[in-house]
């Protein structure tokens, strides 16, 4: 894959960078939070060589890449230099949410980022599980000992990790979450209280206040509500400390109000909280035995689909810590993850379009010795729909197989073949064989369910024909008999979109054009026609001219920043304008003291329509010159 090519034409197809408000990556998924998603070619985001598929969830625009999900992320941020910090803008238009798909989004968006420090962790104590059975490690070493404390650590502090990737998800500060983390964890802490549970007494604050007993290391759920606490913490004692004091007394006093507040009243309620969602959960299992896990397994995708799935991780981590095992929800993802992967081989097999062959085979590999389900889950399965039931039905006879022997999950490590291991129990030998059963029986299944169920072929979509019919179609696209001249939409010197300090202009990813470096805060209509777009900072402005040509100025580079401040539209979204009609007036002065360029790029959006897009001016413009010729 071309990642930097892949980058480009992910960006444009999204409607550009500055309909980006952030991005982040998870393990498999590019996750945009875009101002407007309407502006988002669908279709050619699906076509886009390295683009498994696309999903729309809770205000995020994610699109699938897979194992090179990290290499298109970098070359993005080099287009866009993108912020992973919590958005301080939301998007125009969100998807309305009842309030426990508020909750689990929330929980599964803060478990998302932490997720590889999971698996490592995992991963160790599988090697902890595997070498001492094939005789390669003593259990009695101070080896084993040392690889013991660099399994268990990411899991013993796992509020901390929650705290950091909590705090970015409700906009508060990375250090002082940690902080009330570590607090928490605090051996001091952790003895006080169980000494006082041992001996039946209650820990009282101040005389009066009692202290709650609860562990807090594996801990979720506590940590979230302390962290998004925290957030009005800080903003009252931001409004309460004088100035001068600012740089130590509001330190000391958010640690001091939020501690209490996460040790005697959140921290126990989330305890609470996690402990009803888990007897919940296994009550479910408790009533329907093995049934359920089958249950479990052949709906999983869905609940992949809806993002939910890191929801569940605390639930899991809890009933390891407590008991050990897990033994419902680890075993569904399993067969779940075995099923995709047999369901996407079984595509490769059938399937006579070579390039989808190869998708379809490394993404069944990634699922069955890997774990990671989303290639296939997207690039295949569901992509081709019936594939999707082939899959379901194995994954249900698995779970139910698995259930029915009563396999057990020691382990967090992804389900997969090569953690297999994590489902053998100690003194159980058998346990090894019901696993590797439960596995061959859903591959087994779910490839011929496939086999037989069948599927729609590909039609071959790769991104070098793509490009070579949009090649086709430009030189398809006849010379206009009359040229349209635009004029300048503001006074002052002009430079080509090549000087212009940002690629994504500079390269013409968004089309073709001209620049001006401003010497008066006025942006004026360059044609007759309406007003497409006024984007809410004001920083910038799309316009449809009654001669079909669509045109975006944008002031400044990186502007949108500054969220609106020395900016002052004159015109909204819909209006009706006349050639020199004033549009936007802007401070230059002002945002060249904030450390901004204002050179203004002016783009022909719509330049594939034209066989002609070329700046003519040079030197010195008004807002009479002719700035550009289209044709």
């Amino acid at each position: 894959m071309n990642y930097e090519s892949t980058a480009k034409k992910i960006l444009q197809r999204v409607g550009g960078k500055e309909n980006v408000i952030s991005l982040v990556h998870c393990m498999t998924r590019l996750r945009f939070t875009l101002k407007d998603e309407s502006l988002v070619d669908d279709e050619a985001v699906k076509k886009t060589k390295g683009v498994m598929g696309v999903m729309k969830k809770a205000g995020q625009y994610q699109i699938i890449i897979g194992n090179d999900v990290a290499n298109v992320y970098a070359e993005l941020n080099k287009l866009g230099n993108f912020s992973n910090e919590a958005s301080k803008k939301a998007p125009e238009k969100q998807e309305k949410q009842s309030v426990f798909s508020m909750l689990m989004d929330t929980i599964s968006g803060i478990m998302a980022p932490v997720i590889p420090a999971i698996i490592g962790a995992a991963m160790i104590k599988v090697l902890l599980t595997l070498l001492p059975m094939i005789g390669v490690l003593s259990t009695e070493g101070n080896t084993y000992n040392l690889l013991s404390v660099m399994g268990d650590g990411a899991f013993f502090f796992m509020p901390v990790l929650i705290a950091m990737s909590a705090s970015k998800k409700f906009g508060t500060n990375m250090y002082y979450a940690a902080s009330i983390a570590l607090i928490m964890l605090h051996p001091n802490f952790i003895s006080l209280m169980s000494n006082a549970n041992n001996a039946g007494e209650t820990i009282k604050f101040l005389k009066f206040i009692p202290v709650t007993y609860a562990n807090y290391s594996y801990s979720v759920i506590p940590i979230i509500l302390a962290v998004w606490s925290l957030k009005y913490v800080e903003r009252l004692v931001d409004k309460i400390t004088p100035v001068v004091t600012k740089n130590f007394l509001k330190p000391m006093l958010v640690v001091l109000i939020e501690a209490p507040i996460a040790l005697i009243i959140l921290g126990p309620l989330g305890a609470i909280c996690g402990n009803v969602l888990s007897t919940v959960v296994y009550t479910i299992h408790d009533k329907l035995g093995f049934i359920a896990i089958g249950l479990v397994a052949g709906v999983y995708p869905f609940v992949v689909m809806a993002g939910m799935h890191h929801a569940f991780t605390p639930i899991k981590l809890g009933m390891i810590a407590s008991t050990g095992f897990e033994n419902f929800i680890c075993i569904g993802e399993l067969c779940s993850n075995m099923a995709q992967g047999a369901a996407s081989l079984a595509v490769a097999v059938k399937s006579k379009n070579k390039d989808f062959k190869q998708i379809a085979g490394s993404s069944a590999f990634s699922a069955l010795f890997a774990g990671i389900t989303e290639p296939a889950l997207y690039g295949v399965t569901l992509r081709l729909k019936r594939p999707m039931l082939g899959a379901c039905i194995g994954a249900a006879a698995g779970g139910l197989f698995g259930g029915f022997f009563q396999m057990k999950c020691f382990g967090i490590a992804t389900p997969a073949i090569v953690t297999i291991v994590q489902y053998v129990e100690k003194g159980k030998p058998q346990s090894l064989l019901f696993a590797a059963l439960t596995i061959l029986l859903t591959v087994v299944v779910a490839f011929i369910a496939t086999m037989i169920i069948g599927f729609e072929d590909v039609v071959d979509e790769n991104d070098d024909e793509l490009d070579m019919l949009e090649t086709e179609s430009k030189k398809e696209v006849k010379v206009m008999e009359n040229a349209i001249d635009i004029a300048s939409p503001a006074e002052g010197k002009v430079i080509s979109l090549s000087e212009v300090a940002d690629a994504t202009f500079a390269q013409e990813i968004l089309g073709k054009g001209a620049a001006i470096v401003p010497e008066k805060g006025v942006i004026y209509a360059p044609f007759d026609g309406k007003v497409d777009v006024m984007f809410e900072t004001g920083h910038a402005v799309g316009l449809v001219g009654e001669n079909g040509v669509e045109l975006l100025v944008h002031i400044g580079i990186d502007t949108v920043n500054l969220e609106g401040k020395y900016f002052s539209p004159k015109k909204a979204a819909g209006d009706v304008v006349k050639k020199g009609d004033v549009l936007i007036e802007f401070d230059i002065e002002k945002i060249k003291e904030a450390g901004y360029d204002v050179t203004t790029p002016v783009i022909v959006s719509n330049t594939d329509q034209y066989a002609i897009v070329e700046k003519t001016a040079t030197g010195e413009v008004t807002k009479e010159s002719n700035l550009i010729k289209v044709q």
